[in-house]
């Protein structure tokens, strides 16, 4: 399955409800992420997401990417590929 495909079979509001339980999610397009999981965060509002594009971005550490797919690499420590993988087998997706 190419990244592609994976992007449109899980929404972005999905995916950051699973990986980010504290975040609260009320609109489309960027929303408060709830504390970073980059770094020890005590600013619970300097980590935003994107439900539209997936994109996500730290204004405290810097950390940003363009899709859930950046995130799973930047979150997890992984390749591209990888990140492909896991996404797909952890959302029941055949790759």
């Amino acid at each position: 399955m190419s990244s592609k495909n994976i992007k449109a079979a899980i929404s972005p509001t999905d995916y950051y409800y699973h990986e980010l339980p504290g975040a609260i999610i009320k609109k489309a397009g960027w929303n408060n992420g709830g504390l970073c999981p980059f770094h020890t965060d005590t600013r619970a509002r300097s980590f935003r997401i994107n439900t539209i594009s997936g994109a996500f971005k730290c204004f405290a550490c810097g950390a940003s990417g363009g899709d859930i797919v950046a995130f799973e690499q930047a979150k997890n420590g992984l390749s591209f590929p990888d990140a492909l993988k896991k996404l797909a087998a952890g959302w029941g997706l055949s790759c």
